[in-house]
């Protein structure tokens, strides 16, 4: 009964540290490919540690579908390691949690497996070391040093002029041409050069072209668009797939920016349907 009531004990002392330090943390990024495997999802294990931590109250995502605020700010995030410390005996694993800076902030108790096929022996053996994250009772809440860098920015951001707003309206010139450009159910949808974007931003036609040239500068994680004003229209962050970025406003999402067949392309959704217009870039 002592020995009972001294391990609960234990388990209460280690897990109270251990919720503090990952309630600051709104992500769990997972790999598709540990190190050390060979191949993606090898036993499943990354769709297993994703799935444990889902059902657990944690936000995981894969490393391939890093969201926009994510990308904007990566301490956001932990990234899970998983650490094979197998023998010819047992299969035996355990699970950390590294932060944007390379450093373990939480590692689990090491889990065992004595079964002789490999996918079932680290189904086991994550289970079990899994356990150490499952007494937590993890509940994301900004950090106190996060949170009053959030107020201060709201309160340091000005609210738009209405002036400005009817003025950049007002400067897109009449409606040139049309250019039909399938849709996701396979539709042909007409866009029109010229026409203003959901978010109130003019896509305006300048010169022999018909559009308005934005010009795009490097960023840390992607690029910016900038008219010959110079003001910023969007950000784009980078995606695992080649000319595909996620388009930001504001620092709110707005959809995608894509090439396709030499033509740059922003698709987003407004009002249940999917909207697409047409971009002039520089690179």
């Amino acid at each position: 009964m002592l020995k009972f009531f001294c391990t609960i004990g234990l388990i209460v002392l280690f897990a109270l540290p251990g919720q503090a330090q990952l309630d600051g943390y709104k992500y769990i990024v997972v790999p598709k490919k540990f190190d050390g495997f060979k191949n993606e999802n090898q036993f499943r294990t990354s769709t297993q540690i994703k799935h444990l931590f889902t059902q657990n109250g944690f936000t995981a995502i894969y490393d391939d579908q890093i969201t926009p605020d994510l990308a904007e700010d990566p301490c956001k995030g932990l990234r899970v390691l998983l650490l094979d410390n197998s023998s010819l005996l047992a299969t035996k694993v355990t699970l950390g949690l590294r932060d944007c800076n390379g450093v373990t902030v939480y590692e689990s108790a090491e889990g065992r497996s004595k079964s002789k096929e490999y996918e079932t022996a680290f189904r086991q053996a994550i289970n079990e070391a899994f356990f150490s994250f499952t007494e937590l009772g993890y509940a994301y809440k900004l950090s106190e040093a996060a949170e009053a860098k959030a107020t201060e920015s709201q309160e340091a951001t000005p609210e738009p002029a209405e002036e400005t707003v009817v003025t950049a309206v007002a400067a897109v010139p009449a409606v040139k041409e049309t250019v039909q450009e399938p849709t996701q159910d396979g539709n042909a949808a007409g866009i029109t050069t010229g026409a203003v974007a959901a978010t109130g931003i003019a896509v305006g036609v300048q010169g022999e072209a018909g559009e308005e040239i934005w010009y795009a500068q490097p960023t840390e994680n992607g690029y910016q668009l900038v008219d010959s004003t110079p003001r910023v229209r969007m950000k784009l962050l980078k995606t695992a797939q080649e000319d595909t970025f996620i388009a930001t406003i504001d620092d709110a999402p707005m959809g995608m920016v894509y090439k396709k067949d030499g033509q740059w392309w922003h698709e987003f959704f407004k009002d249940g349907k999917t909207e697409v217009q047409p971009l002039k870039l520089k690179f």
